[in-house]
């Protein structure tokens, strides 16, 4: 590290790196459940923070920051390997942990000029044939290269993927986010797991993105890199058209393991507070789930459905009261098919009929419920099925269910 940068870093002007959210100069970029990334710009330098919070993180963070084991210390020490491999990454500079938290930790990192993540590069340049063929060779160099190295990113999605414009008119692409490498002392042979998902995780991201030439050609430029770099022991992968079918169907294979993975972290998003669903206590033993942003836009894009804020939802609901007040809710409990419109979407209000149903419901969730969990479980699989923005259900004093409201995008067919 130079004076300059080391000054910047570390000198009296510099910010306290653990309480960024207090500086001007600080602008959030990431936030996670333990983790938060900023953007601080220090004399034309811009530097990227990430601040850990162990007492957030796991239930062994805090035990892994004391052992040096933690997602901080990790990305460090990929970073050194991927520098002393010749691999393109972004570089960490400085690694500082807080004893008095219990763990906090702040990793800093440079950052690439002009530099955006693969997936806006694709999205903005796609249309144009030579853009994207150039931005499938320079993902291939990158893949191929780490490989042959035995450095293998184990999160290899586009937005852990930044893309920088090189003066001859193409692209070069570097890896960032790497406290998951996998670290080899040889090459990664193109028939190990690790490499495979690798391949399986970007290529997931692509099949609704990019047409079957396209990741053909990006599969044919990382052999073909792969191939020259002549790997002892591989020559059974080869074949005349550069690969085997054996290596295809393991990236098939490995895609849709990663895909039922990432189906299940979905699940799990539907009963936290997070970017795209939470849960509210909305006072008088109400209390609701809430989608908050569509996590699926471009497998479902439902240009009708805005994104709505906790306030947002919290207005909304509120005329869903005043409208449901107007009702008669005992016969409509007894009916249990009592249906309005308000502000854009439909609501159903519906109760449980006699004790039996009501310690039911209380017991296994009311249906309503289950119906709103099953609509995004089902969309998290990519499979099309009606959008429940919401679910509200209110318990009595002594704790049971006698009351709950579905609110729906559309119209049901009760209505």
């Amino acid at each position: 590290m130079n004076g300059d940068r080391q000054a910047a870093l570390l000198g009296q002007s510099a910010p306290n790196w653990f309480e960024l959210d207090r500086d001007p100069r600080a602008t959030l970029v990431k936030s996670g459940h333990h983790r938060r990334t900023w953007r601080v710009s220090l004399n034309n330098v811009v530097i990227f923070a990430k601040v850990f919070d162990a007492q957030r993180g796991y239930p062994f963070s805090r035990i892994a920051y004391a052992l040096g084991l933690g997602a901080a210390h990790r990305e460090w020490r990929a970073s050194r390997a991927a520098e002393r491999r010749g691999v393109p990454a972004v570089r960490c500079l400085a690694l500082g942990v807080d004893r008095r938290r219990r763990g906090a930790a702040v990793l800093l990192s440079e950052g690439l000029p002009n530099a955006i993540p693969l997936s806006q590069a694709w999205e903005q340049g796609a249309s144009s044939r030579s853009t994207a063929l150039s931005l499938i060779e320079a993902v291939a160099r990158l893949f191929a290269s780490a490989h042959n190295r035995g450095f293998v990113h184990r999160d290899a999605h586009p937005s852990n993927i930044l893309i920088q414009p090189t003066a001859d008119g193409g692209w070069e692409a570097s890896y960032v986010d790497l406290h998951g490498a996998y670290l080899f002392k040889d090459t990664a042979s193109i028939r190990h797991g690790r490499a495979v998902r690798s391949l399986a995780q970007l290529d997931h991201y692509f099949q609704r993105r990019a047409s079957r030439l396209q990741r053909w050609r990006f599969l044919q430029n990382y052999v073909s890199l792969r191939r020259s770099f002549n790997m002892s022991g591989e020559r059974r992968v080869w074949c005349e058209n550069g690969f085997s079918h054996q290596l295809l169907s393991s990236i098939a294979r490995a895609r849709a393991t990663h895909a039922a993975a990432l189906a299940r972290q979905r699940d799990r998003r539907i009963h936290r507070n997070g970017k795209y669903f939470a849960t509210i206590a909305l006072g008088n033993g109400w209390k609701g789930t809430f989608v908050l942003q569509l996590e699926r836009r471009h497998a479902f894009p439902e240009p009708t459905v805005p994104d709505r804020s906790e306030h947002d939802w919290r207005n909304l609901i509120q005329a869903v009261f005043t409208t449901g007040a107007r009702m008669d809710s005992r016969t409509s409990r007894q009916r249990n098919d009592d249906t309005f419109a308000v502000h854009g979407v439909y609501v159903e209000r519906a109760g449980p009929i006699g004790m039996r149903a009501q310690m039911l419901w209380s017991l296994n969730g009311s249906p309503q419920r289950r119906e709103f969990v099953r609509s995004h479980r089902l969309r998290h699989r990519d499979i099309a099925n009606e959008l429940i923005l919401a679910c509200l259900e209110h318990r009595s004093t002594v704790g049971l269910i006698d009351e709950t409201f579905l609110v729906r995008a559309v119209s049901s067919s009760k209505s």
